[in-house]
C-alpha cells in the first residue's frame, strides 16, 4: 500500500473527517513536528485563531469535540515515526539539503515510509529536496494553491 505523507492542514482535515480524495486507498503517515504544529492551534482554537486553528474554531461543538479527541489520541491508523528512527536519517540528509528542521523531519519521514509527501502550501526547498531523493510530492486542493503531482525521478 503507498503511503501518503501528510503536511499539518492536511491531517487537520483527515481528523475533521475531510479527507482529501487523492489520499484515499492510502497509509497514512505524519511528522512530529507537524503533528505538533497542529495540537498547538486546535488546543488554542478558541483563544485565536489562524490558518491552523480556524477549522477547529468553525466546528459544531460535537465535531470539534471529535475531532480535538482524535487530535489528542491520534488514531492507530495514522502513522508517526519516532525521532529515535528518524534523527539518524535527517542527520544524513542535512549534509545533502540546506532544510530547516521541519522540512528535515519530512523529508527523512518521505524516505524512511517510502512516502509521497502531500503539501498544502508551497515548500519550494523541500519540493526540491524530495525530488532529489527520489520521492514526489503532491498539493492538495483546497488546502494549498492547486493541486500539483511532482514525480521523482525513475
Amino acid at each position: 500500500m503507498t503511503v501518503a505523507l501528510i503536511d499539518d492542514q492536511a491531517l487537520s482535515a483527515v481528523l475533521r473527517g475531510r479527507t482529501a480524495r487523492p489520499l484515499g486507498g492510502r497509509k497514512i503517515a505524519t511528522t512530529g513536528c507537524w503533528y505538533v504544529r497542529l495540537c498547538q492551534a486546535a488546543l488554542a482554537a478558541s483563544e485565536r485563531t489562524g490558518m491552523l486553528s480556524s477549522p477547529f474554531a468553525n466546528l459544531s461543538e460535537p465535531q470539534r469535540v471529535r475531532a480535538i479527541n482524535s487530535l489528542i489520541e491520534l488514531p492507530d491508523e495514522i502513522e508517526l515515526l519516532s525521532l529515535r528512527h528518524l534523527g539518524p536519517v535527517i542527520g544524513r540528509l542535512r549534509s545533502r539539503h540546506s532544510l530547516n528542521l521541519l522540512a528535515a523531519e519530512a523529508l527523512a519521514a518521505a524516505t524512511a515510509l517510502e512516502a509521497d509527501v502531500f503539501l498544502s502550501a508551497p515548500s519550494p526547498k523541500l519540493e526540491v529536496a524530495i525530488v532529489a531523493e527520489g520521492r514526489r510530492w503532491n498539493r492538495l486542493p483546497g488546502l494549498g494553491r492547486r493541486e500539483q503531482e511532482h514525480p521523482g525521478p525513475s
